[in-house]
């Protein structure tokens, strides 16, 4: 059931998933008017989203090669007061949730503190039915001086939040958390530093998101109905046809290409 949590565990810092138990009961239909059965949407859900390398292990990776803490990367909680409809607060529980994630694998815990209950915030307001309590509990500070333990709670947490938009709730909002999720962790790898072009690893990391970006088109072409979800999407595709103009690697004006592009997305998302 938690594919989630197993994904998230089995990166570097405990980052794993568990497989999703299917449900068909339910449709959707496309623009072009075809009918998703449920059943094919939550494929969908465990083929592109769960194994795509979400933003926790991008931000290994950037720990990994050394990359420095960049606070100010991240979306300012105050944001999350201003964010009203249901498509908005969505798409940014998917933000907050990367900029958590972030936070946590960084193991900055004033950090983790503050973006934990902004995204309660969030996750609160959207009615969703999640145990969040537990990860902003006096005991769950306490588990920060184990930073796996509180990764390996914040991932089933995020499950959580996911499992209850797709079923309880509605499947393109889960789709929306999981768009947000992808352009935060690609927005954050990208304003690290302005000096990233000279780092060959951090290029490399960048590079290397164009295949979930790939999954994450895919996922989106279910849901057209839904306005918010075609307005990215039209975004995404315009960022793909410039990964798929380079040729192995990236040039500093492809680099710089994509950094704007993705800034104006996550804009689109967090203003």
């Amino acid at each position: 059931m938690k594919l989630l949590r197993s994904t998230l565990l089995l990166l570097a810092v405990a980052i794993a998933f568990a497989a999703c138990k299917k449900s068909t009961d339910k449709s959707s239909e496309t623009t072009q008017g075809e009918m998703i059965s449920q059943e094919e949407i939550e494929k969908g859900f465990e083929e592109v989203i769960f194994p795509l390398p979400e933003p926790m292990s991008v931000y290994q990776m950037l720990e990994n090669i050394g990359a420095s803490y960049a606070k100010e990367a991240l979306n300012p909680v105050a944001s999350a007061e201003k964010y009203f409809t249901s498509n908005i607060k969505s798409v940014n529980v998917g933000v907050y949730g990367a900029d958590l994630s972030y936070t946590l694998v960084y193991n900055k815990k004033d950090d983790i503190d503050l973006y934990s209950k902004t995204l309660k915030k969030l996750v609160d307001d959207l009615d969703i039915k999640v145990n969040y309590r537990s990860l902003v509990s006096e005991e769950s500070k306490e588990m920060a001086m184990s930073n796996d333990s509180l990764i390996k709670l914040s991932s089933e947490i995020f499950f959580d939040i996911y499992e209850f938009l797709y079923k309880e709730s509605d499947p393109a909002m889960a789709v929306l958390m999981a768009n947000g999720f992808y352009v935060e962790g690609l927005y954050i790898a990208t304003h690290i530093s302005e000096e990233t072009f000279n780092n060959i690893e951090m290029v490399k990391i960048i590079y290397g998101q164009s295949k979930p970006l790939e999954e994450i088109i895919k996922l989106n072409e279910k849901f057209g109905d839904n306005e918010y979800i075609s307005a990215i999407q039209g975004s995404l595709i315009k960022l793909k046809e410039l990964y798929d103009s380079t040729d192995g690697s990236l040039t500093e004006e492809q680099l710089k290409q994509i950094t704007t592009i993705i800034e104006s997305i996550r804009e689109s998302m967090v203003s």
